[in-house]
């Protein structure tokens, strides 16, 4: 059975296989407890079964953990991807879609946060979406109300206003989203994959849809999302998209040397034809405006080039270049224990080994 058959009008014959990844930095707590919640949203959702792989984004040896914390019942299986080292949010998960493209195997992709905001009992929401599109289409959770001080907040929706006036798109969305399996084919090949995943999506014109969901509360532990990090992951969502970010820029530079140069017009026009100069203004003025038309020639030159070299670069690859920062993989629980699940003598010897 193709894995485009899920998404046909009619009710799938076989249930859907998930494969849930989210990065993890120190945060193992929080982590492990969404697990158990996810694990508890699936026992009720017999049509869907479901993986996890969790990213170790460079975590200390002693954070990670060993075994499980709890029994699972809906879980199949539950696999840390370690990478060598500390790459950040959006780059972990870069390197988990290259990987789970490249070694996995499933019918859908679920990205999401692990510290809890983004909630579990959503994911069915976002897969029912997914299911009733006429063709593989990904969902995204749209954020609702952001939770955090009114100071960042503030931030967020100037970052939001930027990037509609120099990118043309208003990003709402940001992990948490259900991808067709695919769809991961295109995303690998996108070099702004590294840098970020929602504008690289938006980027790549796969056909995709935005479902309201509230954002809940952490878990556990505190965020480390300060006004450096949000700075640094907004000019990321720029750069996935810097080639319509500098012929935007170039067009408003273009538009500013034009008014320059009708100014430069006007105050000659001044100078020679009227008595309303008074004497070395019109240097001066001629001069100033005669340096910024020089420096946004210069600019538009350098905007160019920019463009010109980025569309020639390729840079880095995800499915590519993806297994130079992956140590290992390995699983916490084998999918052995679903297999025998309903025995429980059975069950009880894999899960005491």
């Amino acid at each position: 059975m193709s894995n485009d058959a899920v998404f046909q009008n009619s009710v799938p014959v076989t249930p859907l296989q998930l494969v849930i990844t989210m990065p993890v930095y120190e945060d193992w707590e929080a982590a492990m407890a969404l697990c158990e919640k996810i694990d508890r949203v699936f026992r009720q959702q017999p049509s869907l079964n479901v993986r996890l792989l969790l990213i170790d984004d460079g975590s200390t040896l002693t954070e990670r953990p060993h075994d499980i914390p709890f029994r699972p019942e809906a879980i199949e299986s539950i696999s840390i991807l370690v990478l060598r080292r500390n790459l950040g949010h959006q780059r972990a998960i870069a390197v988990s879609l290259a990987h789970i493209q490249q070694h996995w195997k499933g019918d859908a992709v679920v990205v999401m946060d692990a510290d809890g905001e983004d909630r579990p009992e959503d994911i069915p929401m976002l897969v029912q979406a997914m299911r009733e599109a006429p063709r593989p289409t990904a969902v995204f959770a749209e954020r609702g109300k952001r939770l955090e001080n009114a100071a960042f907040r503030f931030s967020y929706h100037c970052y939001r206003i930027l990037h509609q006036i120099v990118a043309g798109r208003d990003i709402r969305f940001g992990n948490f989203s259900v991808l067709p399996w695919s769809h991961l084919d295109s995303l690998v090949v996108f070099p702004e994959l590294w840098n970020h995943y929602a504008a690289s999506f938006i980027k790549s014109r796969l056909p995709y849809l935005r479902v309201p969901s509230q954002r809940s509360v952490r878990l556990s532990g505190h965020s480390r999302m300060n006004m450096v990090s949000l700075i640094i992951h907004g000019m990321s969502a720029l750069f996935a998209n810097q080639e319509v970010v500098g012929t935007r820029l170039l067009i408003m530079n273009t538009a500013m040397s034009f008014g320059l140069f009708l100014l430069i017009c006007a105050v000659v026009g001044m100078r020679l034809f009227t008595s309303l100069a008074i004497p070395g203004w019109a240097s001066t003025v001629l001069g100033l405006l005669l340096i910024l038309l020089g420096q946004s020639f210069a600019v538009s030159f350098m905007l160019i080039f920019s463009i010109m070299m980025n569309r020639s670069h390729l840079g880095f690859l995800p499915v590519r270049d993806y297994s130079y920062f992956v140590a290992r993989e390995t699983t916490l629980m084998p999918a052995i224990v679903q297999t025998y699940r309903g025995n429980a003598a059975i069950e009880s010897q894999i899960i005491q080994k």
